[in-house]
C-alpha cells in the first residue's frame, strides 16, 4: 500500500480549501443533527471540508445531545425531507451522497422514492446508524427492515460496525470470519460493497483494529494499530463521510476506503474534547500530518491481507 504523503488525493496543507474553486466537487450528507458537532451532519461537513469537497446537508432527525450523551430526538417529517432534497437537487446534483442516521421507516421510504424519481446515478455511501454511542436508539426494527429492502440495493458501499451488522444480517459476530460472512451477506442483498468496521484482532502478539471489505466476492481484511482505552465519538461518521468525499473527487472505491481509513486514524490520534464528555474525532488533523502513515523505518502500520471467498 502506497503511503507517501504525496499520494494523489491525500489531503495536504496546500490542497486544503480546494473546494473554493469556482465549480467545486460536492458531497451531500443526509443524516441527523448532533448539536455538539461530534457526529452526524456537522462531523460529515467538517470531513468534507478537510478533504477538499464542498459539503451540503439535509437533516433527517434532530437529536438532543451534548458531548455527555443523548437524551432525545425529533425526526423530521417525510414531506420536509423531500422539500430539502428537492431544493438541493433542483440546484445541483451532488457528486456523491452519504447517509447516516435516518430516524424511521417513513423517512427511508421517502428517500428511496426520491432517488428513484431522480434516477440519481452517483455513488451512495450508507452508514447504517442504529444507535447513538451511548446506546440510545436511532432506528427501530421497521426502519432496519426498510433500510435493508429499499436502500441497501442502491448502496455503493455500506459501513456498519460489528454491532450494526448483526442487526442488518440477523446473526451475531464473534470473530473475523463472522464479519466476512456478514459483509458477503450485505453484498448479496444488492450493495456493491460492504466495509464492516471496528473489530479488535490479536495477531502475532499485536493488537489491531480490523475492518473487513467485501466487493463482489473478494474479501480484504484491513488492519490498523489498535488504540487502547480511547473512546472517540464520531469515527463512523468521519469514515463514511471521507469515503463519500473521495468518491466525489473521482477516486475508485478501494482507494477511497484506504484513504478514509487513514483519515480516521489521524482524526482519532488528534481527537479533541469540546465539552465535558466524550472526545471527538478531528478530521482536520489530516491537513497537518504531512508525514502521516509512516513509522520510524518508513514503513506503514496498515496491513492488507487478501483472499478470495469460496
Amino acid at each position: 500500500m502506497n503511503t507517501s504523503p504525496d499520494e494523489p488525493g491525500f489531503p495536504e496543507a496546500e490542497s486544503y480549501g480546494l473546494w473554493r474553486s469556482e465549480h467545486p466537487r460536492v458531497a451531500l450528507t443526509i443524516a441527523g443533527l448532533d448539536p455538539s458537532g461530534g457526529a452526524g451532519l456537522i462531523a460529515d461537513l467538517a470531513t468534507f471540508d478537510a478533504l477538499g469537497v464542498y459539503g451540503m446537508a439535509v437533516a433527517t432527525t434532530l437529536t438532543v445531545q451534548s458531548s455527555k450523551g443523548m437524551s432525545g430526538r425529533h425526526d423530521v417529517s417525510p414531506g420536509i425531507l423531500g422539500e430539502q432534497l428537492g431544493a438541493v437537487f433542483s440546484d445541483r446534483r451532488p457528486n456523491a451522497l452519504k447517509m447516516g442516521a435516518l430516524g424511521n421507516r417513513d423517512i427511508i421510504v421517502e428517500l428511496e422514492h426520491f432517488l428513484r424519481k431522480e434516477e440519481y446515478p452517483g455513488p451512495l455511501v450508507i452508514d447504517p446508524v442504529i444507535a447513538s454511542g451511548g446506546g440510545e436508539p436511532l432506528l427501530d426494527d421497521a426502519g432496519i427492515g426498510a433500510l435493508v429492502d429499499l436502500l441497501v440495493p442502491r448502496a455503493t458501499i455500506l459501513t456498519p460496525n460489528a454491532e450494526e451488522v448483526s442487526h442488518l444480517c440477523g446473526f451475531d459476530v464473534f470473530e473475523v470470519k463472522d464479519l466476512e460472512a456478514a459483509a458477503l451477506r450485505l453484498v448479496s442483498l444488492g450493495a456493491r460493497a460492504a466495509l464492516v468496521t471496528g473489530w479488535k484482532l490479536v495477531e502475532g502478539g499485536r493488537e489491531y483494529a480490523a475492518d473487513v471489505l467485501c466487493e463482489a466476492n473478494r474479501i480484504d481484511v484491513l488492519k490498523s494499530p489498535w488504540i487502547e482505552g480511547r473512546q472517540v465519538h464520531g469515527t463512523g461518521c468521519v469514515l463514511s463521510a471521507a469515503i463519500a468525499a473521495m468518491l466525489a473527487r473521482g477516486k475508485d472505491l478501494k482507494s477511497a476506503v484506504a484513504e478514509a481509513r487513514r483519515v480516521v486514524l489521524a482524526s482519532m490520534n488528534a481527537a479533541v474534547m469540546p465539552g465535558q464528555g466524550a472526545s471527538v474525532a478531528n478530521p482536520f488533523a489530516t491537513i497537518k500530518l504531512r508525514a502521516f502513515g509512516r513509522t520510524k523505518g518508513g514503513k506503514h502500520e496498515d496491513r492488507l491481507h487478501k483472499r478470495h471467498s469460496r
